[in-house]
């Protein structure tokens, strides 16, 4: 538990979730009073999880190296897309650079995107991301989509598939 006058659980999400994106690979990071072994961690937490989710695995991690997520993987399906993404896709791996602009409630600020785009690739009208994550930032599988041309819109479903989880010094 925190300290203070208001206590709660030591718990994070090292990656948001974007509004509107599902997901099938999510990382937790909490603190825990006494040692407890990983096995006993997912059963007890699996137990009390709703219908549905369920626990991959439960790590221990020495909580002065910081943990991170290296990258995260995005599966996007486009319907009736697929047809203008392969040249998109190349087109847009072939840049240097990418600048977006992205807007906030304080106004909005250029991110360049190219740099966090480790992979990306398509199967008709699905769309396979690879997307870095670092210290400084990372792109949005949204910007990324509209940078080789797909339409983003409420038929386009983006799911996260996978998070590569590492730590730093």
């Amino acid at each position: 538990m925190t300290e203070g006058y208001n206590p709660h659980p030591v718990v994070s999400f090292p990656t948001a979730l974007g509004l509107g994106l599902e997901s099938v690979d999510e990382v937790l990071e909490f603190e825990l009073t006494s040692w407890t072994a990983p096995r006993q961690i997912e059963k007890l937490l699996g137990e009390q999880l709703p219908e549905g989710i369920g626990i991959v695995s439960a790590e221990t991690f020495d909580r002065k190296a910081r943990s991170c997520v290296a990258y995260v993987e995005y599966e996007a399906t486009c319907p009736g897309q697929g047809a203008r993404m392969p040249e998109g896709i190349r087109a847009f791996l072939e840049l240097k650079t990418c600048p977006v602009e992205r807007p906030s409630d304080k106004g909005s600020k250029t991110v360049e995107i190219r740099q966090y785009a480790l992979a990306v690739e398509s199967d008709g009208d699905r769309a396979f991301l690879r997307i870095k994550v670092t210290d400084q930032g990372t792109a949005k599988p949204e910007e990324i989509l509209r940078a080789i041309g797909v339409t983003v819109g409420p038929a386009v479903r983006i799911r996260k598939s996978y998070s590569e989880v590492g730590t730093r010094p």
